[in-house]
């Protein structure tokens, strides 16, 4: 090379003998040397390369500044009191990149998904094979992806000795076989703005729909029963025959094990369905404390109790 040529490298370290390129600059025959990638990354303190006044030496990323190291640590606690403050996760790397008003728009929905999917796995009996959800209004309109992983991950909350969250629900319903599928419906049913979540075990289906109501997660139907309900705090779900005295031994036998009932829904069949015996309804009773087991067992020793089950919300 002719003398005084100045060479650059922003490629890759190995591509310079670093012991010829600073003899090369000591003789004169290299006027200046511009680099921002080393044979040894960092470059040891005390580098003699590094020491000579011809060499520019830059870090091989722009971000490694301290002025951007600073602003990326502002960045990093404003994003960390959005999301504490709004459950908002601004510029996450493994979830969707969506705005801080589409999360605000979906917020209230993935909560009242992950409460479907965990009232269906405590409701429905059997393993389960497939989640199905359906959202129906303005909720259909929206990014849903999330929406999607807090019901399945509701759906594996209670089978799992760690949580599932919409980050990992996936990975976690792949690992146990369970699949899933979705349908947008803008404009159907009844009620706008509402999820209904299928849940197929192998023993049958359980159906449970719900709406976010004064930005809390209401149930409103299961299995085709209409039946408003809170979804949080300890829930007893009751099926039983639309027969008289139900109600009233189901409070018997809560009062005389000192179980308190804050609020308490009922639901029977349509008039029209057709059954082979008496009409069916469902029960909801939000309780101050659990229902331990054989309080289960007793409730079920009335002919007309089908079917007695705790649902408890984290």
């Amino acid at each position: 090379m002719k003398k005084g040529v100045r060479i650059v490298n922003c490629a890759r370290g190995e591509l310079i003998d670093p012991e010829a390129l600073c003899k090369g600059v000591t003789s004169g025959k290299i006027a200046g040397a511009a680099l921002d990638v080393f044979q040894v990354e960092p470059p040891a303190a005390g580098d003699a390369l590094l020491a000579l006044e011809p060499v520019l030496a830059t870090p091989h990323i722009g971000g490694s500044t301290e002025e951007a190291q600073e602003i990326v640590g502002v960045r990093i606690v404003e994003q960390v009191i959005e999301y504490l403050k709004n459950g908002v996760a601004l510029n996450a790397v493994n979830v969707p990149a969506m705005t801080a008003e589409q999360y605000r728009a979906v917020g209230p929905y993935i909560a009242l998904a992950g409460h479907l999917g965990t009232f269906a796995s405590w409701a429905a009996a059997g393993n389960p094979k497939t989640v199905r959800m359906v959202y129906r209004g303005k909720i259909a309109d929206q990014n849903t992806v999330l929406v999607r992983n807090a019901g399945i991950a509701g759906v594996l909350s209670r089978s799992m000795s760690h949580r599932a969250n919409v980050v990992n629900a996936l990975q976690y319903a792949a690992d146990r076989g369970l699949a899933f599928a979705e349908r947008h419906e803008p404009k159907g049913g009844d009620l706008i703005d509402t999820i209904r979540l299928e849940l197929e075990t192998d023993l049958g289906v359980s159906t449970v729909e719900g709406a976010v109501v004064m930005d809390h997660p209401r149930l409103l139907q299961v299995d085709g029963i209409r039946c408003e309900a809170r979804l949080e705090g300890h829930l007893l779900f009751l099926k039983t025959d639309d027969v008289p005295g139900v109600i009233g031994y189901v409070g018997g036998v809560l009062g005389k094990h000192n179980i308190n009932i804050a609020n308490f829904s009922f639901g029977r069949q349509d008039a029209g369905v057709v059954t082979s015996g008496p009409a069916q309804s469902i029960s909801m009773l939000e309780t101050d404390s659990p229902v331990p087991e054989p309080v289960l067992k007793e409730l079920l020793e009335n002919k007309a109790v089908k079917l007695a089950r705790v649902v408890e919300f984290g």
